[in-house]
C-alpha cells in the first residue's frame, strides 16, 4: 500500500497544479487501447490531444481527466507507466487557459502534494529556468516520501505553449533513481521528445 501511496505523487502534482490554477481535478482514470503507435523497437509515441512524447514500449500508458471526466483537447493527462503501484514513470497534464503564472503553477502543484494521502512530504531542490521549444519552462527536482518511510525522487515541469494556449506539467518519477544527475537524465530523456505543437 505505501508503494501505491508514493507512485500517486506524481498524479497529486498534476491533479494539484489544475486545482492551483482553478480546476477541480478528475481521477477516474481511462486506459487507452491503441491511443500510442510504435516508432521503434523499444519505444512507442504517444500522439493524441495535439501533442506527443515517447515513451519505452513495455509501459503501460493510461489517461484520465483532469477538468473534466475523460481527457480531451482543453485538459486531461497521460500517465505512463504508472501500474500496481510501481515508481517508474512519467506523466504529462495539459489544460488550455488564457494566461500563467508558471511560479504560482508549480508551487500549487508540490502544496497540492503535499497535503496528497499517504505522502508524509515532499522536499524539493534548486528551481530552474529553462526552454521548452521557445517557451520559458520552470523545472524543480524533488524527494517524495511516504509515510511508511518509501522514498521516490522526481522532477516536476511547469511550461506553457503560447501557440496552442495550453500549460502543460510534465513529471517523472522513480525509486529506482539515487542521485540528482540520475533524475535530470531521465527527465530529459521524456522532455527532449515532447512535442507540444
Amino acid at each position: 500500500m505505501k508503494r501505491l501511496a508514493i507512485a500517486a505523487v506524481g498524479v497529486a502534482l498534476v491533479v494539484a497544479m489544475a486545482s492551483a490554477c482553478g480546476g477541480e481535478g478528475e481521477q477516474e482514470v481511462v486506459v487507452t487501447p491503441g491511443g500510442p503507435t510504435e516508432t521503434a523497437s523499444v519505444t512507442k509515441t504517444f500522439s493524441k490531444y495535439g501533442f506527443s512524447f515517447e515513451y519505452p514500449k513495455d509501459l503501460p500508458v493510461a489517461e484520465m481527466g483532469l477538468l473534466e471526466n475523460e481527457a480531451n483537447d482543453n485538459s486531461g493527462m497521460v500517465l505512463v507507466g504508472v501500474e500496481n503501484g510501481e515508481v517508474n514513470s512519467f506523466q504529462v497534464g495539459w489544460m488550455k487557459t488564457l494566461s500563467v503564472d508558471l511560479d504560482a503553477a508549480l508551487e500549487g502543484s508540490f502544496v497540492g502534494a503535499q497535503g496528497a494521502e499517504g505522502i508524509a512530504s515532499v522536499d524539493r531542490g534548486e528551481l530552474v529556468e529553462a526552454d521548452k521549444a521557445g517557451h520559458r519552462m520552470l523545472h524543480q527536482s524533488f524527494t517524495a516520501t511516504s509515510s511508511g518511510g518509501d522514498e521516490v525522487r522526481g522532477i516536476s515541469s511547469v511550461f506553457y505553449c503560447d501557440e496552442t494556449g495550453r500549460l502543460f506539467i510534465a513529471v517523472i518519477t522513480n525509486n529506482t533513481f539515487s542521485a540528482e544527475q540520475e533524475v535530470l537524465e531521465g527527465f530529459e530523456t521524456y522532455l527532449d521528445s515532447l512535442v507540444c505543437h
